[in-house]
């Protein structure tokens, strides 16, 4: 790795981390750039990528230090931050590779950012946050680690969070007793750390890895390579997390068989991986560093994220043994979130794009409008996956059970992309190299349209992803006023009998309707989830048997959704305009309460574009379901009475040109 300094000076034999203008600057050749720009990266690249990751995060240390420098509340019961340095730099000398490894921990990517956030008085305090000291103090509990681990004797005071010290890579320790946050005094002797504070003395041993009252290490899961072994931390002790950590002291007595599942779980996934998508597996084996676990999730619906500034690090639902198809969807996460910290690593080499960040994308696999930056985090992850459900159908040998499943995935990522990224290109805020970064993924994806898809999934990913396309633009986009009061005034006079519409319909040169974002736009896949369960029987068929759970076991799934997709067309159609006019709130046939009826006018869609006597009515509800909704809610105001959503929807269809 290249040091941050001068003369090739170690950057932890200093008093002080090195200043920005002293650091080197990294660069990847362009071949490598290419690479990870096509999707993939490789051993090679990714060392390039944690190379430069390293020297980030040391500039950050130095900025963290500097803003500390002169501020109590960043020092409070604990030692200068320079003493922690001092230490940090004796252990440094030991072994870098240890001060590395710990440096390099993806909570200390968070850890950084999340102090400096503070420190720059980016957000007022929370009521639950620590004090300040007790953040920048973790330096301390740095240098403790490493120290510890390279055999370092040091007396010195720590930061402890409701009784609970972390010691990045080793573990957490618990003192009875103890609350809120305090400083610990901690002694390490070569043999054994000790902490004290108050009456209460811990001693912990490092002889071995095992757990002992008051100490717990980080669970590992082992990954199987051909150069041997590769440890994966699970991620659960650490209090910079995704999810809000738990600081009741030591994990609950299920423990154990949690880091058991966990470890079945990547065990079934990781070969899988390799005979799928053996570049996603190098990638995934250079990178991955550790799991952090989510709540288990529902069928078909796993949550996963990576940290931010943690490169290496992901988080993901809890395995519950029970998944379908569990495997292969693991490995996407795998690739999926890996390829964020790929990206994410990039960005901190390269600017890709200004600093726009207005929420003003539509992102097919999200709910919400993105900016920039978050698609080209999509679109870069996605690619990943459908590579990897690519090779599970023509190099992974997917079982019989799971084929269809595999089949409509890659085809709906496919498709999904393909609709974003040549737009997606053209967007004036990218920069040379996002504009080179995106080439090279429609080019990845684009020549995977070869791929022996089977024509009804092929069918099924596209009415998919019309489907979501369709409920986002229902929830965000609000058509031009007068054109809406326009259409509903011919409706009320004549329009519905037939008559011509009178020609001073502004349609040409009227507003292309306008993003207006809905917080309240949730689970717009409902329907995706409930394909997915038909593709793996028998899931769909125990969820027929239980209508009562749908809406647990697929959250925002309507009763007519479940109708739809186990082939009652008629029945869901009928459903559907009963919900749009009864207006939102309870849908008919259950106990959910949706917010809008955006859901059932997409649905409605879906159950109209079968059949050849609706096929206005379709047209209108693809290309411009903001203005039908709006129309027929307006017909709705004028008179008091809710008009036929089909014959709206139809009539509109018949009648109108896209607006610009």
């Amino acid at each position: 790795m290249t040091p941050v300094g001068s003369g090739g000076q170690s950057p932890f034999g200093q008093h002080r981390p090195p200043v920005s203008a002293r650091a080197p600057r990294h660069g990847l050749p362009p071949r490598h750039f290419d690479a990870l720009a096509a999707g993939g990266g490789g051993a090679a690249v990714i060392a390039h990528l944690w190379d430069a990751e390293r020297s980030h995060r040391l500039l950050l240390l130095g900025l963290l230090m500097t803003m500390a420098a002169d501020r109590p509340d960043a020092v409070g019961p604990l030692a200068h931050l320079e003493h922690a340095w001092e230490l940090l730099s004796a252990a440094e000398r030991q072994s870098r590779a240890v001060t590395d490894d710990i440096l390099l921990v993806p909570e200390t990517g968070v850890w950084l950012q999340h102090t400096l956030r503070r420190l720059r008085g980016g957000r007022a305090p929370l009521d639950e946050d620590p004090p300040l000291w007790v953040d920048t103090g973790h330096l301390h509990l740095i240098a403790a680690a490493s120290a510890v681990r390279t055999g370092l004797s040091f007396s010195l005071r720590l930061p402890s969070r409701a009784g609970a010290v972390w010691l990045p890579s080793l573990g957490r320790a618990t003192l009875p007793g103890v609350s809120g946050s305090r400083a610990v005094q901690a002694g390490f002797d070569g043999d054994a750390l000790t902490l004290r504070h108050g009456g209460e003395t811990l001693r912990v041993p490092f002889s071995s890895r095992r757990a002992v009252p008051g100490w717990q290490p980080p669970a590992s899961l082992a990954l199987e390579l051909p150069e041997g072994p590769m440890e994966v931390h699970l991620s659960d002790l650490s209090p910079y997390r995704i999810l809000p950590a738990d600081s009741a002291g030591q994990r609950s007595p299920s423990s154990d068989e949690r880091a058991d599942h966990w470890a079945e779980l990547l065990g079934s996934a990781w070969p899988l991986l390799r005979r799928a998508d053996p570049q996603a597996a190098e990638d995934v084996a250079a990178c991955l560093r550790s799991i952090e676990p989510l709540p288990p999730s529902t069928p078909f619906r796993w949550h996963s994220a990576t940290m931010g500034d943690g490169m290496g690090g992901l988080a993901a639902s809890a395995p519950t043994g029970s998944e379908t198809a569990g495997a292969p969807q693991f490995a996407a996460i795998l690739t999926h979130e890996v390829q964020h910290s790929k990206l994410s690593a990039l960005m901190h080499m390269y600017s890709l794009h200004t600093q726009e960040n207005q929420q003003r994308l539509y992102a097919p696999w999200r709910d919400d409008p993105r900016p920039l930056r978050g698609m080209l985090h999509g679109v870069y992850a996605f690619t990943a996956v459908a590579r990897f459900w690519r090779g599970h159908v023509l190099n992974g040998g997917a079982p019989p059970d799971e084929a269809a499943l595999a089949h409509f995935e890659f085809a709906l990522r496919r498709d999904q992309l393909l609709r974003v990224l040549p737009s997606l290109c053209e967007d004036p805020e990218l920069t040379r190299l996002g504009r080179r970064l995106l080439g090279q993924l429609t080019e990845t994806v684009s020549d995977w349209t070869d791929a022996s898809v089977p024509k009804a999934h092929v069918i099924e990913a596209e009415r998919a992803a019309d489907d979501h396309a369709v409920s986002w633009r229902l929830h965000h986009l609000a058509p031009d006023p007068s054109l809406v009061a326009e259409m509903a005034h011919h409706w009320i006079t004549g329009g519905r009998t037939g008559r011509p519409v009178p020609r001073i319909t502004p349609w040409r040169g009227c507003p292309a309707p306008r993003l207006v974002p809905d917080p309240t736009a949730r689970n717009l896949d409902a329907r995706a989830v409930l394909v997915r369960m038909r593709l793996m029987e028998p899931a769909l068929a125990k969820l027929r048997a239980a209508p009562e759970r749908l809406g647990v076991t697929v959250e925002g799934a309507r009763p007519a959704d479940l109708l739809l997709v186990s082939g009652d067309v008629i029945a869901a159609r009928e459903l559907y305009a009963q919900e749009i006019s009864a207006g939102p709130g309870a849908a008919p046939g259950g106990g959910a309460v949706f917010h809008s009826t955006a859901g059932a006018w997409a649905g409605l869609r879906l159950a109209l574009d079968v059949s050849r006597a609706h096929q206005a009515a379709g047209r209108a509800l693809l290309q411009y379901p903001e203005l039908v909704r709006a129309v027929h809610r307006a017909i709705g105001d004028a008179t008091g009475e809710s008009a036929d959503p089909v014959a709206v929807a139809a009539w509109v269809g018949r009648t109108a040109e896209a607006p610009a």
